[in-house]
């Protein structure tokens, strides 16, 4: 069971798994904060605290990685998300909010416990596209949310529906006690788990690489974000799309920003490098961007289309990123500079939404207000294009 397709297969599905948890709250919401007596944008709160946590976890996952392995790790972080959509469901708003910091300790756990399984795994030629289809696991379980989750709370309630999805998470961390012979081989006992957090912002220090991924990943992350959060209010208020529609060009943005992960790995594993591709994803984000303003006056299959391209560089970014921290990480390390590396990315996660509702008002609109955060993918492309220069252009190693 030590294979790549195996090892890509079990961290996809993981990382699904930990993704359909992060969205159980904002889906179930209508009946979810009537039920706790909150209104509805408090979910917005409620998923700042997540990312909040998941930053936090991912900076910490160095020492839990030495001592424990990919395997083992993967187990806990699971089985912590678990046991936070149970408090979330059953111990009232304070379970939400204790549940909540669960939820995301684990979450940023998963993706640097794949990193280091699959850097060791995965072939220089193949990396790219081996981190892309991991990273489809994240559109795959925040789409399988809206599909199975409201009609879980037709027949479970709520409650029923999140605690069907502890049910899923705990078959899988049992699932994964098969790999772990195979994949914790290379595990130290001894290390000492304190050293996870120093561990990752030391690597991240120790390396201009893996600081510039950092401060792309946020900046990214931000717009990303954003898009998500106020696409369909955008489109609604300003365009005049109906609800239906402008879901569907949210639903649009998912899809296309899953079709990008594998389509930029391709590209970046045919370059032989990641910080070009990332460049030009963020003069992609950046363009399509600015360009919204002018949409509103757009017949609808165009904006559709300048929506979906849109969706392909902002939400497209993931793996290729990962693979690229994965690549430039010291031996043995992966795990600890990816994780130092989606500490900052979370972050960027947490204040996307929020600089963007303070620029809505300064910019007069939603379509303006995106156009001003064109600058955030436009630096962050500058980073990579710059970093790339200072590497020599170097091909993976």
């Amino acid at each position: 069971m030590a294979g790549l397709p195996a090892a890509l297969a079990a961290t996809t599905i993981c990382q699904a798994l930990a993704t359909l948890a992060v969205f159980v709250l904002p889906v179930l919401a209508p009946a979810a904060t009537r039920d706790l007596g909150v209104a509805p944008h408090w979910i917005g709160w409620q998923v700042a605290l997540i990312y909040v946590f998941a930053s936090a976890g991912a900076g910490l996952s160095g020492g839990l990685l030495a001592r424990w392995g990919p395997a083992r790790t993967t187990q806990a972080a699971l089985a912590a998300v678990a046991a936070g959509c149970a408090l979330a469901a059953l111990a009232g708003l304070p379970g939400v909010v204790l549940g909540s910091a669960l939820i995301g300790a684990g979450y940023g756990q998963t993706n640097p416990a794949a990193a280091q399984l699959l850097s060791r795994l995965a072939t220089p030629a193949r990396r790219n596209m081996v981190f892309a289809v991991k990273q489809t696991g994240v559109p795959l379980g925040a789409a399988a949310a809206g599909l199975l989750l409201p009609s879980l709370s037709l027949v479970l309630g709520w409650r029923g529906a999140a605690l069907a999805v502890c049910g899923a998470l705990a078959t899988a961390v049992l699932a994964l006690q098969g790999f772990r012979r195979d994949w914790d081989a290379e595990r130290d006992p001894a290390a000492p788990l304190r050293s996870g957090s120093g561990s990752a912002l030391r690597v991240l220090r120790r390396s201009p690489g893996l600081v510039a991924l950092a401060a792309t990943g946020a900046l990214y992350a931000a717009i990303q974000l954003a898009l998500g959060a106020y696409a369909v209010t955008m489109l609604v208020e300003e365009f005049g799309w109906g609800a239906v529609a402008a879901g569907v060009a949210a639903a649009l943005v998912q899809g296309m920003g899953a079709v990008a992960r594998l389509a930029w790995a391709w590209l970046a594993d045919r370059w032989h490098a990641g910080l070009p591709v990332l460049a030009v994803i963020g003069l992609g984000s950046a363009a399509s961007a600015v360009l919204l303003p002018l949409a509103i006056a757009w017949p609808v299959p165009a904006v559709l289309a300048l929506i979906g391209v849109l969706g392909f560089c902002a939400a497209g970014w993931n793996g290729v990123l990962i693979a690229e921290a994965a690549r430039i990480a010291p031996p043995g390390q992966a795990g600890a500079a990816t994780g130092g590396v989606l500490a900052f990315t979370f972050a960027g996660v947490v204040a996307g939404p929020s600089a963007f509702a303070l620029v809505i008002g300064l910019a007069g609109g939603y379509s303006h207000a995106f156009a001003w955060l064109a600058a955030l993918p436009l630096l962050g492309a500058a980073i990579a294009w710059r970093a790339h220069g200072r590497s020599g252009g170097a091909a993976p190693r």
